[in-house]
Order: structure tokens, then sequence, then C-alpha cells
């Protein structure tokens, strides 16, 4: 093999390590606790029937939903600063409140954060970045998973 062969061997093989370990760093990401793969209840179902780890794993993926939720709806309401009644019909179009259930508590608690927090609402950065997002998550697993139950 020739020189030019080998460094041109050499320095496709530096090319495609400096790709594969660009690409492994560009998807590695902080996995944060709403994420849907982060539910510590998922695995330890398989196999069980246990009506509280069944009502935690709800928990875990209705406050997984709704914590984004709510920082898109603030983002919402910080865009339609003028028209607030605009962004409550839009946010009561999107989630009810006319359930009789928990989802009902919920959804008032999205439009409460919505509106509250719509200032810290960062449309420039991702909901795992946003404050409105860590906020919801806390209020939600601060609940009782007995509420989940029926949702």
């Amino acid at each position: 093999m020739s020189t030019r062969s080998l460094f041109k061997l050499k320095l496709t093989l530096v090319m495609a390590s400096l790709l594969c370990c660009a690409q492994s760093y560009a998807t590695e990401k902080k996995q944060m606790p709403w994420d849907f793969d982060s539910n510590i209840y998922r695995e330890q179902l398989s196999g069980i029937n246990n009506q509280d780890l069944i009502n935690k794993d709800k928990q875990w993926d209705e406050c997984s939903m709704m914590a984004t939720s709510t920082d898109r709806m603030a983002l919402g309401v910080q865009s339609n600063k003028e028209d607030h009644d605009f962004a409550r019909e839009i946010i009561l179009d999107l989630y009810p409140v006319d359930n009789d259930s928990f989802r009902d508590v919920i959804n008032q608690k999205i439009m409460g954060l919505a509106f509250e927090m719509a200032d810290l609402a960062d449309g420039d950065k991702t909901s795992d970045e946003s404050p409105v997002t860590q906020a919801a998550w806390d209020w939600c697993l601060a609940q009782d998973h007995q509420h989940f139950a029926d949702l």
C-alpha cells in the first residue's frame, strides 16, 4: 500500500471517528424526569398488579404531559399579552375543566401556571430548560397518587 493510500485511509478513519463522536455528543441529552423514558414505576409494574404502583405510574405519565404542556401554554399567554381572554379561551379548548374529575384540577393548574409564569417562558429554550416546566412538574408530582386512579 502506498504512502498516499495509507494517508487517505488514516484520514478517512479519523474523520469517521470524529463524525461518530460528534453525532454521539449531539444526541446525548440530559434525561429529565418528565421525559417518557424516565418513569421509574414502569419497570416495577411488569407482572405486578399493585394499585398504588399503577396510580404512581399514571401520575408520572400525567405529570410528564402536564409539565411540557404548561410551558407551551405559558408561551401562548406570553405571545398574547394584549388579549388574555383569547389565551384563556384557547387553553380551555385544549384543557377543558368540565370533566368532574382530577383532570379538571390538572387543567386548572395548567392555566393558572401559564398565566402566573408567562413572563418566565422562553421560546428560545426547550421545555426541559424552562422554570415553568419544572414548576408544573413539582406541583403535579406533589399531588396524592390516589387522585390519578381514574385518569
